[in-house]
């Protein structure tokens, strides 16, 4: 599903995205940077829906093996679980915040919440979180270059340690990959998790409204083309009124 010039929809589970694939994946995005390709988020990592991805990527035109990095949101297993397969597979450098790299590298059931997650149902009875080398360990303003194109590293922490937001820098404007951080109408997801920080959740929405972009990329549910900061904000509105976001759960 083309969305941007530059981006694509190419994965994401039918109960919080649009049935590219099958199981409880997140929005997985493909940048096209011209000659080289880069994703955003790479679902759970669950077989058919791996093969699914990899068969939509090829649907539009392009040679999976010129996916040159999967840049990962966060480490919940929705968004993270398929890293080790893609990067595997594909031959792809994984990127993630260098304050949970460590989680990531050691496949943490605990630390990530993969086990919390499946043990509330959320990941099927028996999967496991393979663990995952991380190439690119990214701080605040860290940049990807994905070909003629540059995907910019924004910390937004508070749905869990170490979330982090990707700004796309493309001709007709930017594009904001917002993982779990912000949803459609300026939503957020809080959950009952040890690492999720209202405040820093706080904080990240007046850093995201305070950015310049079109195109509005959650890891869930709607999305926008165009006009996409006035989610982000309606978010800071809530918040500059003393208030708190409504949850997307």
């Amino acid at each position: 599903m083309r969305l941007t010039e530059h981006v694509y929809l190419v994965g994401g589970g039918p109960f919080t995205g649009f049935g590219l694939t099958n199981g409880p994946d997140s929005h997985i995005y493909l940048i096209d940077g011209g000659g080289e390709l880069a994703l955003v988020d790479s679902g759970l990592g669950l077989d058919e829906d791996f093969s699914r991805i990899i068969e939509n990527i090829e649907a539009h035109g392009f040679d999976p093996g010129s996916i040159s990095t999967v840049a990962i949101t966060h480490y919940h297993g929705d968004h993270a679980g398929g890293a080790a397969k893609v990067r595997h597979e594909l031959g792809a450098n994984v990127a993630i915040s260098a304050d949970v790299a460590g989680a990531v590298q050691a496949g943490d059931e605990e630390a990530t919440g993969f086990a919390a997650a499946r043990d509330a149902g959320i990941f099927p009875e028996g999967s496991s979180l393979e663990a995952c080398e991380v190439d690119t360990a990214l701080t605040d303003g860290d940049v990807i270059t994905v070909g003629e194109l540059n995907l910019e590293f924004v910390a937004t922490p508070g749905h869990c340690a170490g979330h982090g937001s990707y700004l796309l820098h493309q001709d007709q404007g930017s594009a904001l990959f917002t993982g779990d951080s912000l949803f459609w109408a300026g939503r957020i997801l809080l959950q009952a998790v040890p690492d999720c920080d209202l405040g820093e959740s706080l904080e990240s929405i007046r850093r995201m409204a305070s950015l310049e972009f079109e195109a509005f990329l959650p890891g869930h549910g709607s999305l926008a083309v165009n006009g996409g900061q006035v989610h982000a904000a309606m978010a800071k509105a809530e918040v500059d009124g003393l208030g708190v976001p409504k949850s997307l759960l």
